[in-house]
């Protein structure tokens, strides 16, 4: 189970790379629009089009790897205060609800691109762009964020089920105060000063 996490959050950090790759050619697409526009009074067109499919496909193929380096936000007001069982039923109850929540967003998204295909459904843009093809990319991307959320859930209850409580609360706990210190620290830290 825990080769299935760790798979997991590498293949969600390669798709993070890829959202960030593809927000970065987007910002080029839209840098050269402007300055076309300024400079020569010509437009590529379609550069806005582009950009916002770029956008919400990054972000849902970008949710996984949030998840995995606890990104997300969780309210820790009392989490912090209880006792671990206390602790390990709201871990459980976050994930849940969150997986119930993608659950129906997936679901009626799929409406959504299932209607597009049999309407053969297109932008109403210069473009004409068939949307199918952006929706279908964000669906695949809310769909790898849901298995991801029931493969940390199904980690965690194997931990849990197997009396490892440690490993259950780095897996699916959030991160303390003192954690979030350290991660920044250990970022700020060159390569050079840890020689």
């Amino acid at each position: 189970m825990i080769r299935l996490l760790d798979k997991s959050e590498k293949l969600s950090q390669v798709a993070a790379w890829c959202s960030g790759l593809l927000l970065f050619l987007a910002s080029v697409m839209i840098a050269i629009e402007v300055v076309l526009r300024k400079a020569f009074a010509f437009s590529i067109g379609g550069a806005d089009e582009l950009s916002s499919y770029a956008l919400a496909i990054s972000c849902t193929w970008g949710f996984s790897y949030a998840l995995f380096r606890k990104s997300h936000i969780r309210i820790d007001v009392l989490y912090s205060k209880m006792p671990g069982t206390g602790r390990a039923i709201l871990d459980l109850l976050a994930y849940g609800l969150l997986a119930v929540y993608i659950v129906t967003l997936s679901y009626f998204g799929f409406l959504v691109l299932k209607t597009s295909v049999i309407k053969h459904s297109v932008a109403n843009t210069p473009l004409a762009t068939p949307m199918w093809i952006p929706q279908m990319l964000w669906l695949l991307g809310l769909f790898w964020f849901g298995l991801m959320i029931f493969v940390i859930l199904g980690t965690t209850c194997y931990c849990r089920f197997r009396g490892n409580r440690e490993l259950a609360e780095k897996v699916a706990g959030i991160s303390t105060l003192d954690e979030e210190i350290q991660e920044t620290a250990d970022v700020a830290i060159t390569p050079e000063q840890n020689r």
